[in-house]
C-alpha cells in the first residue's frame, strides 16, 4: 500500500495509535550509511548509538536494504521520490479518515533532512515545500541542525532538537529559544525518568512519539536503547549530569 512511509510497524507509533493518532514514519539510511549524507550534524556517539540498531532494522538486513534503496531514490531520482511520498501522504489522510483518527507524520525517523527546502508537486501544483503541500496535516521531527530556523515558522511542523555528546551550546539555544531537547539517558526500561535535568521539566519521550504535543522548552527525556546501551562517548547522559555551556 504504502511506498516509502512505515504505518504502525514500530512500538512508539503504536502507542501513539491507542492515544487516537495515526502516525506515518519515512526511515532513509542515517549518516554515510547509503554512500550519501543524510545526518550533517551526526557525532561520533550519535552514529555509535543511533537507533538504526534497534528495532527491526538491527535484526533484518532487508529492512537496511530497504532504506538504503528509499535513500538512493532520494538523491538519485528525487522527482520519482516526492511523486511516491505526495501519493503516500494521500493514502494516509485516507487511512486516517477511515479510521478516524488523527495523522501525525514524520520524515526524518533515522535522517536528518532539510525537507523545508524542497519543493513538491501535488495534483499539478507546485509548492514550496512538502509541509505547504499538506498544510492539513501535522509534521514533526528531531534535528540536531540548530540551523534549520526557517523550518520552526512553519505552523504544521515541529522541530524537537536533540543532544548529542558535542552540541550542548547548541541545545542550550535551541532551549531558550522555546525548542524542546531532546536527551538519551542511562536509565532502563523499566526505571523512571529524572522529573528535572539541567532545570528543564522532563517529559517521557518513551510514552509516545508525538513530539508536537509537548509544549516548548522542555527535555524530552528517553532511555537508551538498542547499542546506546553501551555508549562511552557522552551521547548518552547520566541523570545527574547537566548540560555544559
Amino acid at each position: 500500500m504504502f511506498k516509502l512511509i512505515s504505518v504502525e510497524r514500530d512500538a512508539k507509533t503504536i502507542k501513539g495509535s491507542k492515544l487516537g493518532v495515526l502516525t506515518g514514519i519515512l526511515y532513509l539510511s542515517p549518516a554515510e550509511e547509503s554512500g550519501y549524507q543524510t545526518c550533517p550534524k551526526a557525532s561520533a556517539g550519535c552514529k555509535a548509538a543511533c537507533l538504526y540498531t534497534a528495532g527491526y532494522a538491527g535484526i533484518y538486513p532487508n529492512v537496511n536494504a530497504n532504506r538504503i534503496r528509499k535513500t538512493l531514490m532520494f538523491f538519485q531520482e528525487r522527482i520519482k521520490f516526492f511523486e511516491l511520498l505526495v501519493k503516500d501522504i494521500e493514502q494516509l489522510i485516507k487511512l486516517a479518515t477511515v479510521k478516524e483518527m488523527d495523522l501525525a507524520v514524520r520524515l526524518n525517523g533515522t535522517s536528518d533532512i532539510a525537507w523545508e527546502k524542497f519543493s513538491v508537486v501535488r495534483n499539478g501544483v507546485v509548492f514550496k515545500n512538502i509541509f505547504a503541500a499538506f498544510s492539513e496535516v501535522q509534521f514533526y521531527d528531531y534535528t540536531k541542525v540548530y540551523g534549520r530556523k526557517s523550518a520552526l515558522n512553519i505552523p504544521n511542523y515541529s522541530l524537537t532538537f536533540s543532544l548529542a555528546e558535542d552540541n550542548d551550546k547548541d541545545a542550550t539555544k535551541a532551549l531558550n529559544s522555546g525548542m524542546n531537547v531532546a536527551v538519551v539517558f542511562n536509565v532502563t526500561r523499566t526505571k523512571a525518568l529524572p522529573e528535572v535535568w539541567s532545570k528543564r521539566k522532563v517529559i517521557d519521550g518513551d510514552v509516545s512519539d508525538l513530539r508536537y504535543k509537548d509544549g516548548g522548552g522542555n527535555i524530552i527525556g528517553l532511555r537508551a536503547k538498542g547499542k546506546a546501551r553501551k555508549d562511552t562517548s557522552g551521547f548518552v547522559r547520566k541523570i545527574d549530569s547537566v548540560l555544559i555551556v
